[in-house]
């Protein structure tokens, strides 16, 4: 099975991910190494909330469902 994302897309989060894999706030980051972590972009304006947060995401109280693509 290949996770790679289209081209110009970015990869998502994996379903493994619990709620970040369905967040519009949780994006990939995929290191030098081809490591990926899962970066949750609502640390950038609210401190509450962990850049990279331990997985699975079981309950969040800043989840909310990406929209469609």
């Amino acid at each position: 099975m290949d996770d790679r994302p289209e081209r110009g897309q970015a990869p998502r989060p994996p379903a493994g991910a619990g709620l970040c894999a369905t967040c519009r706030f949780a994006r990939v980051v995929v290191s030098d190494r081809d490591s990926r972590f899962v970066l949750c972009e609502r640390s950038k304006t609210d401190p509450a909330f962990r850049r990279f947060p331990p997985l699975p995401v079981i309950a969040c109280p800043g989840y909310e469902p990406r929209g469609p693509s």
